[in-house]
Formats: structure tokens, C-alpha cells, sequence
């Protein structure tokens, strides 16, 4: 039997039968990569700060269905294709996480899931008062 638990996200699209978007499991929340997507799961479009503030955004829902938040992460995993990008990933990335900041990679891809430029994930704790 396993301790392992994971939630649908409202407002989020749902992962393919191959993937949590989370999984929480002793006190901690596993959550998988989150591509820049709309709601409806469509890309967005614009500035690549645009697209980072995006994957945070849809993190930070992950994050909150399964009981907890950007401020309680404490590692990050970012991916980018091109690090011409890396600037301006560091100037909205450090405008959203916590201080002291978390611990964090930058890897860059060759390729993304469905062509995208950046894609992030995390661990996180569990809030304090999170009822799961």
C-alpha cells in the first residue's frame, strides 16, 4: 500500500494517462513539468518571460491542488532550448519564488514537449495546515 496521493487540478488541463501533474508523498509535493499552456491547454503566446510566467502560474495550481505553494518550494528544475533566454527567465523567475531562493538546475534541451521553449518543474513542501 502506498502513501503516494494526487488530485485533479481545477482549471487545469488534465495529464495524459502517463503522468501525475503532482504526486505528494511524505510531506513533500513531486510536481511534473508545466509547459507554458492556457487553461484549454492551448501554448501561449508572446514574450519568452511571458511563457516562464506562464509554466510558474500553472505550477503554482499544481501546487496549490495538492496543498501547497510557490513560497513552500524548494527545488527547481527549469529546461530551455536557448539560453539567449536566460536573462529574462532569471528576471521572472526571481520576481516569484521565495527568498532565500530554492535550490535550482537550469538544463538546456534540445526539445520540448509540443515545441515549446521552456518547461518547469519542482518540489515543494506541503503547507503546514494543508488538509489532504
Amino acid at each position: 500500500m502506498s502513501d503516494r496521493k494526487t488530485f485533479l487540478v481545477p482549471g487545469y488541463p488534465a495529464p495524459p494517462a502517463f503522468l501525475s501533474t503532482a504526486i505528494v508523498a511524505n510531506g513533500f509535493v513531486f510536481a511534473s513539468g508545466a509547459l507554458p499552456v492556457t487553461p484549454d491547454g492551448k501554448l501561449v503566446q508572446g514574450t519568452f518571460g511571458d511563457r516562464v510566467s506562464a509554466c510558474l502560474d500553472n505550477l503554482e495550481a499544481v501546487l496549490k491542488a495538492h496543498g501547497s505553494g510557490l513560497e513552500h518550494t524548494v527545488k527547481f528544475n527549469i529546461f530551455i532550448t536557448d539560453y539567449k533566454n536566460f536573462d529574462e527567465l532569471n528576471r521572472v523567475y526571481t520576481a516569484r519564488v521565495p527568498v532565500p531562493a530554492p535550490a535550482r538546475s537550469c538544463i538546456g534541451a534540445a526539445v520540448l514537449p509540443r515545441g515549446v521553449d521552456v518547461e518547469i518543474e519542482c518540489i515543494a513542501l506541503v503547507a503546514p495546515r494543508a488538509k489532504l
